[in-house]
């Protein structure tokens, strides 16, 4: 493979990596969005959020494949070193330097996600204990090494 074949398929693949992180961002702001309301559209989204993070992975890997073939380390070096020897006018860099900027996005975006549904996790479990008469217990054992049950107390339905 010359320089020119190695530009255009780099060129190809980073132009694909860009529109699919793109996507993803859009995604993940949508899911964000999405919350606090609806289990059905989060249920969608985060197969959607799968689909395209096989697809990133996938360009990674054939990326990957394509340096070493070049004769290039497969880290990050290796990949800019590869850029650098085919990068005529700077294109490729430019270009990896944007989606490097939007996978810090969707980490952040990702994240940020994370923590809400973490966050109302927490709320629900400690409605349903005090609904049920459970005492939250992170612990999975006590003190002595024994088990918890986890159900201290009595139930609001049993009250």
């Amino acid at each position: 493979m010359n320089k020119k074949e190695c530009y255009l398929e780099l060129e190809i693949m980073l132009d694909a990596e860009l529109a699919h992180a793109n996507a993803l961002i859009d995604l993940l702001k949508n899911e964000g969005e999405t919350l606090p309301k609806e289990a059905d559209t989060l249920i969608e989204i985060s197969t959607q959020k799968n689909c395209l993070m096989k697809k990133l992975e996938q360009y990674h890997t054939h990326r990957t494949a394509l340096i070493k073939t070049l004769g290039f380390n497969t880290d990050l070096q290796g990949f800019k070193d590869c850029i650098a020897w085919c990068d005529r006018n700077n294109n490729l860099q430019s270009k990896f330097n944007r989606y490097t900027e939007q996978v810090k996005t969707c980490k952040t975006l990702n994240q940020l996600n994370g923590s809400v549904m973490d966050s109302s996790l927490r709320v629900v479990k400690q409605a349903l204990s005090i609904l049920y008469g459970q005492q939250i217990n992170e612990d999975t054992y006590n003190a002595t090494g024994q088990a918890e049950s986890g159900n201290r107390g009595r139930s609001i339905a049993k009250a």
